[in-house]
C-alpha cells in the first residue's frame, strides 16, 4: 500500500526568553511505543497556501492569533506511521517570534488531537540537547540555537 501524501506547515514558535513550544504525543495504536515531542503545525487544507495553513494550524493548536509568519526555515520530508497509517510528510517549517509566551487552549482540537496530545511546554536549547526525549525534527536544537537572539 502506497503511503499517503500529507504536506504540513509547521511553526517553529520563539518566545522573548528564547524557547520553543513543543507538544508531546502518543500513537494510541502503539501503547508501549514512548512519547514523541512535535513542533505547532499540521496539514494544508485544499487550497491553501502553506502561510495560511501555518497561520490557522497555529490558532487551532494553541489557541493563540500570529497575524504574520517570520522566514522560512527549511523543509524537510519523511516517512512517518500513525496510528496504522504510512504517510509520506513534507513539512515546511516557518519561524515565528511571539512577545509572549502562548497559554495553550486546546479548545479547536480535533478528537483525534484531544486523545493523542499528550502535554506541552516550552523548551530551551539547552533543555532540548540533554533530553532524552524523543523530539522532532531530531536536529531541532541546532536550528533553535542557530536562531536565537
Amino acid at each position: 500500500m502506497e503511503p499517503t501524501k500529507r504536506i504540513c506547515a509547521k511553526v517553529l514558535m520563539i518566545d522573548p526568553d528564547d524557547r520553543i513550544l513543543l507538544f508531546r504525543g502518543i500513537d494510541r495504536t502503539v501503547p508501549y511505543d514512548p512519547p514523541v515531542w512535535f513542533l505547532v503545525g499540521g496539514a494544508i487544507h485544499e487550497g491553501e497556501t502553506l502561510e495560511a495553513a501555518a497561520i490557522r494550524e497555529t490558532f487551532e493548536e494553541t489557541g493563540g492569533r500570529i497575524r504574520h509568519l517570520g522566514p522560512l526555515l527549511f523543509t524537510r520530508r519523511f516517512q512517518w506511521v500513525f496510528e496504522g497509517e504510512t504517510y509520506d510528510q513534507e513539512e515546511t517549517i516557518f519561524l515565528v517570534r511571539i512577545s509572549k509566551a502562548v497559554v495553550v487552549s486546546g479548545e479547536a482540537w480535533t478528537d483525534t488531537e484531544r486523545a493523542t496530545v499528550t502535554g506541552h511546554r516550552w523548551w530551551t536549547v539547552d533543555e532540548l540537547r540533554r533530553t532524552n526525549a524523543l523530539v522532532y525534527p531530531e536536529d531541532l536544537a541546532d536550528v533553535l540555537d542557530r536562531f536565537r537572539r
